[in-house]
Formats: C-alpha cells, sequence, structure tokens
C-alpha cells in the first residue's frame, strides 16, 4: 500500500524529502499541511515531539495518553499461573454505559485484545478521575441471566460445580480460572449470586500501557482548534491531519482509515481554491 501510495506521488512529479529532522522552522509556503503523528511510535519519528512548536503559537495540546493498548490488573498470583497467555472468546465487556462483544488475552501485566481496545475512552475516564477503573465481563453473552439461573438449579447432584460449567455451559479453562479466582467461595455456591457472576463480572483496571508500547494515541491539537477543512483558526493556511489531533480510534484499523480519509477530504478541499 505503502509503495502504491509513492508511486502515485512520484507519477505526479511531488518532491520528497527524507532524512530531515523538523525542528520547528517556519516552511515558506502558500499552503502547509502537517501530518507528524502522535507520540506512540518513536521509533518512527512519531514522538509528538512538535507540540512546542504550536503550544508557542497560542494552541491548544491535550496531553497525550495511551489508547488501543493493554490494561494494568492486579491479578490474583493463582490466576496468572492458570490463565495467563489464554484467550477470553465470545465474551462481552462493559465500562460506564458501552458494551462491545469481542476476545481479550489475560497476561501477568492485565489484558489486551480487540475487545477491550474498543473501551478504551471509558477505562481512561474513569483513571484519570478515580485513579481506578472497573470494566464488567459478560462470560456468556448469549445466555440471559434467567436461562443461567435456571441451568444451574439444573445441575445434577453427583456434578460439581466446576465439571457442570464446563459441561453445561462450555466455559473454556480461562473462563473458569478468572470466575473462580474473582469470586468468593460462598458466592460460587450460590447459584443465583454465580448466575450474575457470570453476567458481570467486576475487573478492576488500575493503569496504562506505557505509550510506547500502545497501538495508537489520544490527545493532539484540540479539535476546538482546527475548522471544519482542518485549518488552524490562528494558523490560516496551515492545516493539521491525522493522529495529530485529539480523536480516539477504537482499533489501529479505523485508526489508519481515519487518517486516510481526513487526507482525502483535505485533498479535495484544497484542490478547489
Amino acid at each position: 500500500m505503502l509503495n502504491a501510495m509513492l508511486k502515485v506521488l512520484k507519477d505526479k512529479n511531488v518532491s520528497l524529502h527524507t532524512g530531515y529532522n523538523w525542528q520547528g522552522e517556519e516552511i515558506e509556503a502558500d499552503i502547509t499541511v502537517f501530518a507528524l503523528g502522535g507520540s506512540s511510535w518513536k521509533i518512527t519519528g512519531s514522538d509528538g515531539g512538535w507540540t512546542n512548536y504550536f503550544q508557542n503559537r497560542g494552541i491548544k495540546v491535550v496531553p497525550f495518553q495511551a489508547s488501543n493498548c493493554a490494561f494494568q490488573i492486579n491479578w490474583p498470583k493463582n490466576l496468572i499461573s492458570r490463565a495467563a497467555g489464554l484467550p477470553l472468546k465470545n465474551i462481552a465487556l462493559k465500562s460506564l454505559n458501552i458494551r462491545k462483544e469481542g476476545e481479550v488475552v489475560i497476561t501477568e501485566f492485565g489484558m489486551e485484545g480487540s475487545g477491550i481496545y474498543a473501551l478504551s475512552p471509558q477505562i481512561r475516564q474513569q483513571l484519570n478521575e478515580n485513579q481506578k477503573a472497573i470494566c464488567y465481563i459478560d462470560l456468556k453473552p448469549s445466555l440471559s441471566l434467567a436461562t443461567l439461573i435456571e441451568l444451574l438449579n439444573s445441575k445434577p447432584a453427583n456434578y460439581t460445580m466446576t465439571k457442570y460449567l464446563d459441561s453445561a455451559l462450555n466455559l473454556s479453562k480461562s473462563q473458569l480460572a478468572l470466575l473462580k479466582n474473582l469470586t468468593a467461595k460462598e458466592d460460587f455456591l450460590n447459584n443465583e449470586t454465580l448466575s450474575n457472576k457470570i453476567k458481570e463480572l467486576p475487573i478492576e483496571i488500575i493503569g496504562l500501557a506505557p505509550i510506547d508500547e500502545a497501538i495508537s494515541t489520544t490527545g493532539g491539537i484540540s479539535l476546538d482548534e482546527i475548522d471544519r477543512n482542518f485549518q488552524l483558526k490562528k494558523l490560516p493556511n496551515h492545516y493539521v491531519i491525522g493522529e495529530m489531533l485529539d480523536w480516539d480510534a477504537p482499533t489501529g484499523g479505523y485508526l489508519l482509515q481515519g487518517c486516510f480519509s481526513m487526507g482525502y477530504n483535505l485533498a479535495e478541499y484544497l484542490n478547489k481554491l
């Protein structure tokens, strides 16, 4: 894809100057478009080092934070020994009032995966306000609470609850480990309470992964600083697009598409000037 884009630029005789590090000097041009990236890929030069240039010109820049990243959880040691590296499939997660279905992986650090990346804004909001965030996991989204209670009440006397959850609900090893380690023994033996835990198991998140390990970042130039065509209100004929702006994409794929779409729409606008 990159090679295809470079070929288009070459065919149109666009001058490319690579191997340079922009230090914030003014650029002599009729129109300047900035697409300097966020702060999560320092190895590629996307380190957010451009912020001072804009702040010195009175443009509001929101501090960068990790997004689409792993979330830190203080797991019980026994859970880590049993489930670290294992996926949680066919689940749903909820944070604040947002619910998403997907898949995550339990790690020693905490939890990561597409199922929880989409809740980054809600989790980050809670962390910023309370230094912790609560996320609820529905281990069996295909079944209602009433159906679960009915199923657990039907457990044969010669089955242990763990064996029955495995056979009747088809809970995976990681799901069972999570449920058993995060549920009190007396609650595990109460069918109604256990059913509620299966449908809404609370997980306490205590932090974000470092920005360098995140897929993307939120933060950057405030959207209040640009007009509908991405032009900086305080710097006419200067445009800003991509991850430089303070917006949040639910996955890396949406991030790329969003950046491409901004570039396309800005090009359409500038070609009409």
